[in-house]
């Protein structure tokens, strides 16, 4: 058997046969294990073997085995041995031996080769072939039939009625030609600088008449020489306005006289006031009055907290009660004043019973709650106390 190299969907048969008395022949068997070599290589199991029996009445024994695994052949080499063995818990050990080889030619035709080595090729994918159609140098077949060019002097003559696959306008002799790229550079690939463009490529004569009107109206699109835009007064930029003398003044507050009149009206009100004043004690007594009463305030306000957060921060009369009555250990340690109290008030003048039995209750003034439960001798004198000050 041989198989073309890399080849992997063909089959090789053999024949089960009994493993004890190695002549009968075994049907509806599975489970084959095979293990396969290619040039000598090491023993590999096929990872999924496929194995079909033919026919169990028809051919009984008989089976296929896809070669399916490591079919392709080294690329130094122009045929290998592939070897297979088959096994099977109730059949005897089946070996094959097959051949890989490597096709010089593909099917179909026969090659033919000159005592040069040469090959006459006389179709190429099935269209015939002459030696003008694949020499060294095509030429070009001059015709007005299928496949030919009307030439003349090396120069063809060509009608176009298509290009880019439209029709081309016949009636006005124009070419629509879709133009992708231009000096070999795709069109939008880029921005537009001032290198794009040669010297005087864009010039007036370039633009239709009112061409740019949309953009810039004809009335009002001239601009002086120079390097700066210039504008007369009087013509400025529409948003811009030239000020007057009076708009001037209003812009920077001043009245309706100029700056001159203003600054005379100001010394006017200076100049009778008197260059050294007559008495400057009376000055000092009055910074000294002020000095008495800021001093007095400072004495009030030194005592007060640095920096009070708020009005609220100051607590009232009532706060300041709650705060002595709730006072952490205010009589005893783990018992505040209310708390005192209300045991206090208990004790003086709540009701009171089991007085003379072993156990004493004080209730609170309410009389809702135990509020002291003690345990006494027959003398009265308390052994135990449990306290409610809640």
């Amino acid at each position: 058997m041989r198989i073309p190299s890399g080849k992997i969907d063909q089959n090789i048969y053999f024949v089960a046969v009994d493993a004890t008395d190695l002549k009968t022949r075994k049907t509806a068997l599975t489970t084959f294990t095979v293990y396969r070599s290619r040039n000598g290589g090491t023993a590999t199991v096929y990872t999924t073997p496929t194995v079909a029996e033919l026919s169990a009445a028809n051919q009984p024994g008989v089976y296929s085995l896809l070669i399916d695994e490591d079919t392709t052949i080294a690329s130094t080499s122009d045929a290998e041995e592939y070897c297979v063995h088959i096994t099977q818990a109730s059949m005897a050990p089946v070996t094959r031996v097959i051949e890989l080889f490597r096709r010089d030619t593909t099917s179909g035709r026969t090659q033919l080769v000159d005592a040069n080595g040469r090959i006459d090729v006389s179709a190429i994918a099935g269209t015939a072939q002459t030696a003008r159609d694949i020499g060294a140098s095509v030429l070009l077949s001059s015709g007005t039939g299928t496949g030919q060019i009307s030439l003349t002097a090396g120069i063809a003559s060509v009608n176009a009625t298509q290009i880019a696959g439209s029709a081309v306008n016949t009636a006005t002799a124009q070419l629509g030609v879709n133009v992708v790229n231009a000096g070999g550079t795709a069109w939008n690939s880029g921005a537009i600088t001032a290198s794009t463009f040669g010297a005087g490529a864009i010039t007036a004569a370039k633009f239709a008449a009112n061409a740019l009107d949309a953009v810039w109206s004809t009335a009002a699109r001239t601009l002086t020489a120079g390097t700066n835009i210039v504008l007369a007064k009087g013509t400025g930029v529409t948003g811009f306005n030239d000020l007057d003398a009076p708009g001037v003044r209003a812009a920077v507050g001043l009245a309706s006289a100029n700056l001159d009149t203003q600054l005379s009206g100001i010394n006017s009100k200076t100049t009778n006031l008197p260059p050294d004043p007559a008495d400057a004690s009376d000055i000092v007594a009055s910074f000294g009055t002020v000095t008495t009463t800021v001093n007095a305030i400072k004495l009030k306000t030194d005592n007060l907290p640095a920096a009070p957060a708020a009005v609220g921060d100051v607590p009232t009369a009532n706060a300041n009660a709650d705060a002595l009555l709730d006072r952490a250990a205010g009589v005893e340690t783990g018992l505040t004043v209310r708390q005192g109290l209300r045991l206090f008030a208990a004790a003086l003048l709540g009701k009171a019973n089991g007085l003379g039995t072993g156990t004493a209750i004080f209730r609170d003034t309410n009389d809702t709650k135990n509020r002291i439960n003690a345990s006494v001798d027959a003398d009265g004198n308390r052994l135990s106390v449990n306290l409610d000050p809640s």
